[in-house]
């Protein structure tokens, strides 16, 4: 039967043929022997073919056909030769060749083979740019030995049609422009030449000048994110009128000024000064995109999706660089540049588990510390992405954030079974462990003391021993997963609790400082979430039923709320894990984790400054991953679902962090220590 299939597949091919090629095909007969070993090879826009037969078969010819990009069948003849040549191939686009052998007028059964071409033609991947009064030199690596010349091309801002050219020699690494004009941008394009054509461009931009006039602190932003412009009067002295002319002829004055741009996409200023009364411009270009961040690209197993869930963005030492954990089967661990807002690493533990930990970043070292609900599973990575050491002896870190000491040399744990542990940062070795009996729920770092939150107390112990120095009951129920947020005076850490409860452990006295029921709505998901202290002393929370609210910081009472209630009745798991921010002015930040993911900004007396959501049709996306604010952005994780990513994005919205803590660790590392 397998027989009888295969002849009617080749007479059904050959008909298929008879458009294409001019010649009959003979129609299959008695078995003929089919090629062997074929191969096909890849090479640039061509592939290979190669084949065999047993010895004592002769054919007197070879058909080899395949289907072309625009799906046109070609057929070619190998004159008996058992080798082929196929040209004219897209390269990157995959091709599957039949071979069968010809014997008279019979033809045996086809044999089929992958191959998939690629351009050799490499292109210049390292070009520099340097400028001085009049010239430019330019500079790059040699990118393959193939290499048979250069073609340069550039021209200058005024004139984009007259494009100047060069070829230069195979073993050429540099060239320096000379004779240019001044104060003008040039635009370079370099293709390295290759017996089958050219590469793709390598690009650069320079402006040659006596000196460069300008000074960004970046010339990439979001939008609306400041940009510094700063005219260099070191170099131009006498300048006057100097004057800034953003898109739209807004015109800013000064020699040193701070503006977004609002429109994405590369965005053209000019700039005007009068230097030894002549009047002079230079165009400069900066890059706008939507966002500081933003991405969806998770690695995933097993599953349909990939996002955030209890845990919290927190960056660098330095601010440069913003950090996040995923939850879902995969606990990957992603730097982003803020910069650029491209991703720098991601680090993928070998062993795949779930992660409902907060992030924590050595504010010495710069290490970042996270674990998750797989039993032995607690990391230390470094700041360049590569694993630093493994702690095996704690169970599931479904629990409070790790923290670290003042000095960056003891790392700080508790786990969901209520064990702590204190471990050497250098080395991931355990130096001493405490059994408190109830899941860890907030740890804070006091000098030589640690306090550890658990469900039920507050356990304050000794630092470099792990010996307990005090142990009250907190009188209401610490919410999992949560931390502390301290007083502006470092006397009190306030917790969220359930029931609607805020409560606080004065840090002085070791004791219990009250509790106070802030919390409405639905009672029987009424968790607070994460309490953040304001500047001016008061204490914002959001409750799992939909409250913001803000209290005054003894506690004594609430000074008002709100109430995020979009179909009228109070919801469940609204601002649970919301990590809500606190700035400058007294300006709170929440996002709700239903009804679209709707963000908040509050000023100090409940009104509602502003709101916004991230993909608002897609009811997937709740924030259950926390935010996070430095530099005026607010940076949300989303936990998404239904074969959808979450969301990691960061938003400029104005203003500055507040130096206040926050249950997310105090300081932009969330190292949760009191210094």
């Amino acid at each position: 039967m397998k027989k009888i299939i295969n002849l009617l597949l080749i007479s059904f091919i050959a008909a298929c043929l008879t458009a294409c090629w001019s010649e009959d095909i003979p129609e299959a007969g008695a078995a003929r022997h089919q090629v062997t070993d074929l191969t096909a090879t890849p090479g640039d826009e061509e592939v290979l073919l190669s084949w065999s037969l047993p010895e004592g078969w002769n054919p007197t010819d070879f058909i080899v056909y395949y289907t072309d990009a625009d799906s046109e069948t070609v057929t070619l003849r190998t004159g008996g030769e058992m080798n082929c040549t196929v040209g004219g191939l897209v390269n990157d686009t995959q091709y599957t060749f039949y071979v069968q052998a010809v014997y008279g007028k019979l033809v045996s059964n086809y044999v089929a083979a992958v191959g998939r071409p690629a351009t050799t033609r490499f292109p210049v991947t390292d070009l520099t740019v340097d400028a001085g009064d009049s010239f430019v030199s330019l500079a790059w690596t040699k990118p393959a030995t193939t290499v048979l010349s250069y073609t340069l091309s550039y021209y200058n801002e005024d004139t984009p049609d007259n494009v100047e050219q060069q070829t230069l020699d195979k073993d050429a690494t540099s060239v320096t422009l000379d004779k240019l004009i001044n104060d003008k941008n040039y635009y370079f394009s370099l293709t390295a030449n290759y017996e089958k054509g050219a590469s793709e461009p390598a690009t650069a931009k320079a402006m040659p000048t006596l000196a460069i006039p300008y000074i960004l602190d970046r010339d990439k932003a979001a939008k609306n994110q400041p940009i510094t412009f700063s005219f260099n009067t070191e170099d131009y002295p006498t300048a006057t009128d100097v004057k800034w002319t953003f898109p739209g002829d807004v015109v800013k004055e000064g020699t040193v000024v701070k503006y977004g741009l609002g429109t994405v996409g590369t965005q053209t200023v000019k700039l005007n000064a009068t230097i030894d009364g002549n009047a002079r411009s230079w165009t400069l270009e900066v890059e706008i995109r939507e966002y500081v961040v933003y991405s969806t690209d998770w690695a995933q197993d097993g599953s349909n999706y990939n996002g955030f869930k209890g845990s919290c963005p927190v960056f660098s030492p330095d601010g440069k660089t913003v950090y996040i954990i995923t939850f879902n089967k995969v606990a990957g661990l992603y730097a982003f540049d803020l910069a650029t807002g491209s991703e720098k690493w991601r680090y993928i533990p070998a062993a795949k588990s779930n992660s409902y930990n907060m992030l924590t970043v050595n504010p010495v070292t710069g290490d970042i510390y996270y674990g998750t609900t797989g039993a032995g599973q607690f990391y230390a990575v470094t700041a360049e992405g590569q694993l630093k050491w493994t702690f095996t002896e704690a169970g599931s870190m479904q629990s409070c954030s790790p923290a670290v000491n003042a000095s960056g040399t003891v790392v700080y744990i508790s786990d969901a079974t209520g064990n702590t542990f204190g471990i050497d940062a250098s080395s991931g070795s355990k130096i001493w462990s405490y059994a408190a009996g109830a899941k860890g729920c907030g740890l804070l770092v006091l000098a030589n003391e640690l306090l550890v939150g658990t469900t039920s107390d507050a356990i304050f112990l000794n630092a470099e021993t792990g010996a307990e120095i005090a142990k009250v009951a907190l009188g209401c129920t610490m919410v999992d997963n949560t931390g502390f947020a301290v007083s502006n005076d470092k006397t009190l850490a306030y917790f969220g609790a359930k029931s609607g409860y805020i409560g606080a452990v004065n840090l002085t006295s070791r004791t219990i400082h009250g509790k106070l029921l802030a919390g409405g709505g639905n009672a029987a998901a009424n968790d607070i979430y994460e309490p953040v202290v304001a500047p001016n002393g008061s204490v914002f929370a959001g409750s799992k039923s939909g409250e913001v609210f803000n209290v005054k910081g003894d506690l004594s009472a609430k000074n008002w709320e709100y109430a995020h209630t979009p179909s009228g009745a109070p919801l469940t798991n609204a601002f649970n894990f919301a990590h809500p921010c606190v700035d400058s002015e007294n300006r709170f930040y929440i996002t709700t984790g239903q009804a679209s993911n709707v963000s908040y900004i509050f000023d100090a007396n409940g009104s509602i400054l502003d709101s916004w959501s991230y993909e608002s049709s897609d009811t997937n996306q709740r924030q259950m991953g926390g935010n996070n604010y430095l530099d005026g952005v607010l940076y949300s994780a989303f936990i998404g679902s239904s074969s959808k990513n979450g969301i990691f994005v960061g938003k400029y919205v104005g203003g500055q962090r507040a130096s206040s803590w926050s249950t997310h660790g105090g300081d932009i590392c969330g190292s949760c220590c009191v210094k």
